[in-house]
C-alpha cells in the first residue's frame, strides 16, 4: 500500500514537470515577500498606507538632467528593504489627531512663529499648522511643521501600533517617488503634463506671483491641495512631488553618495542640517524632480510649504529583504 501511495504521487510530480505546472504550496521568492494585503489603514487617524516592494534602482541625478546640483551624485545603484509608506502626505485633520490626543504644541507654536514665502522668507508671528496663513481644510497637508514635529507624531503612532513608524530615508524617499521609472519626474519627460500629477508653481499661482518661474499649464492651486488631488505614481502614491516639500530621516551630507553603503543607505551625525525632498506648491519646474535635495540648517525649521509623509516597519508581515 506504501509503495502504491509513493507511485501515485511521484506519478502527480511527473505530470506536473510534463504540463508546466507547479505544485499548489508552490510560492515563489516576490510573493514570500509580500505581505498579505498590499494596503493598511492605521486605525487612530485613518491614514492608509500602502506596502511598497523591496527593490533596487539608480539613485541621483545625471550631470545632464535640468536644475541638477552636485549633491544628487554620482548616480550609483541602490537597494532598499520592503516598506509601508502614507499614500497621502499627513493632513491637518490627521495631525490635528495627534495633537488633540497628546497636547502636543509644535514648535511654531512654542516659539511662536513660523516661515513663509512671499517673494522672500519672512518669519511671521503667530503662523503654525493650525493658523498656516492661507486657507485650509482638514483634507490639506499639514505644514509649520519642523523634523522634530514629525517625529513626535511618528514615536505616538509607533507606541499605539504595531511597528515601527518614522520619516522615510532619503533612499527609500526616492525609491518611492520614482515608482520604477528613471527619468526626472515619475510622470515622463515632459514637465508641463506634471499639472495633472504635482501641486507646483503653474500659471494658476503666477496670477499671485508674476515674477515665478512657472510650469506652462494650470493645476488650479496656488498654495496647498487637498492630499491624494493629482493622479498617483506607478506605486499608488499621490503627491511624492509637489504640493509641500517632504521631511527624510537623514541628516544631510553633501558627499552622501560615495560615501555610504548601497543597501539600505541612512546617514545620522550630530550635523543639524535635515533634508527635504519632492518640492512644493511654489517650486520652480527645475525643482520638481525626483532626485531633487534640499538643505534645511536646522530640525526645527519649519514653514508653510513644508509637510511630511510617515513609513511604517513592522516584522508581522514577510517583508522583502535585499539580501545582497
Amino acid at each position: 500500500m506504501k509503495q502504491r501511495v509513493i507511485s501515485i504521487f511521484l506519478l502527480l510530480v511527473f505530470w506536473q514537470a510534463l504540463l508546466g505546472l507547479e505544485p499548489a504550496h508552490t510560492a515563489t521568492l516576490q510573493e514570500q515577500n509580500k505581505p498579505l494585503d498590499t494596503t493598511w489603514i492605521e486605525p487612530l487617524t485613518g491614514m492608509e498606507f500602502v506596502w511598497i516592494p523591496q527593490g533596487c534602482f539608480s539613485m541621483g541625478s545625471p550631470s545632464s538632467e535640468e536644475g541638477r546640483k552636485d549633491h544628487e551624485g554620482p548616480v550609483r545603484e541602490v537597494c532598499v528593504d520592503g516598506f509601508w509608506m502614507g499614500v497621502r502626505e499627513v493632513s491637518r485633520g490627521e495631525f490635528a489627531q495627534f495633537t488633540a490626543a497628546t497636547d502636543y504644541q509644535t514648535e511654531a507654536e512654542r516659539q511662536g512663529f513660523s516661515w513663509m514665502y512671499a517673494g522672500d522668507w519672512v518669519a511671521r508671528p503667530g503662523v503654525n499648522w493650525a493658523n498656516p496663513g492661507f486657507k485650509q481644510s482638514d483634507a490639506h497637508p499639514v505644514v509649520h511643521v519642523s523634523w522634530n514635529d514629525a517625529g513626535a507624531m511618528a514615536r505616538w503612532l509607533s507606541a499605539k501600533n504595531e511597528g515601527d513608524f518614522r520619516l522615510p530615508t532619503e533612499a527609500e524617499w526616492e525609491y518611492a517617488c520614482r515608482g520604477g521609472t528613471h527619468t526626472a519626474r515619475f510622470w515622463g519627460t515632459v514637465r508641463e503634463d506634471g499639472c495633472a500629477f504635482a501641486n507646483a508653481a503653474d500659471l494658476t499661482a503666477q496670477e499671485r506671483f508674476p515674477a515665478w518661474v512657472v510650469m506652462d499649464c494650470e493645476d488650479g492651486f496656488v498654495f496647498t491641495a487637498p492630499t491624494g488631488h493629482f493622479q498617483p505614481n506607478d506605486f499608488g502614491l499621490h503627491d511624492m512631488l509637489g504640493n509641500v516639500w517632504e521631511w527624510v530621516y537623514d541628516n544631510y551630507q553633501q558627499d552622501a553618495y560615495k560615501l555610504l553603503p548601497s543597501i539600505n543607505p541612512l546617514h545620522q551625525s550630530f550635523r543639524s542640517e535635515r533634508i527635504a525632498r519632492g518640492g512644493s506648491w511654489n517650486s520652480k519646474p527645475s525643482a520638481i524632480r525626483c532626485a531633487n535635495r534640499d538643505v534645511l540648517q536646522a530640525p526645527d525649521r519649519r514653514s508653510d510649504d513644508l509637510g511630511f509623509r510617515l513609513i511604517r516597519k513592522t516584522e508581522n508581515h514577510h517583508e522583502g529583504k535585499t539580501g545582497r
